[in-house]
C-alpha cells in the first residue's frame, strides 16, 4: 500500500492513529475489540485492520515521524552552519 501525504494530512493520521487505546483493546474480551477501521479520506484510505496491524502502523508512522524531525533538525543545522563560514 502505498500512500503520499500532506505533511500537514499526515501529523492529523499520526495524531488519529496515535489516540487509538491499544491497551484497553488487548485486555477488552469482545469481537469489536479486536479490529479497528482506520481511515484517511485526503488519500483514499479506508482499511480494517487487526490489533497486530495497528500496532505495526503505529511504529511505521511514528518511525516516519521521527525521520522527519530529524531531516527537518539536519537540514537546519546544515545551513545555518553554512550561512556562518
Amino acid at each position: 500500500m502505498e500512500a503520499p501525504f500532506r505533511i500537514h494530512d499526515f501529523l492529523n493520521f499520526r495524531r488519529f492513529i496515535n489516540k487509538i487505546d491499544i491497551q484497553s483493546r488487548l485486555f477488552d474480551l469482545s469481537d469489536e475489540s479486536d479490529y479497528e477501521f482506520v481511515e484517511a479520506p485526503q488519500v483514499n484510505i479506508y482499511k480494517k485492520l487487526t490489533l497486530c496491524e495497528l500496532i505495526q502502523l503505529r511504529e511505521l508512522v511514528n518511525g516516519t515521524h521521527f525521520a522527519i524531525e530529524l531531516n527537518s533538525m539536519l537540514h537546519e543545522v546544515l545551513y545555518s552552519e553554512s550561512e556562518l563560514v
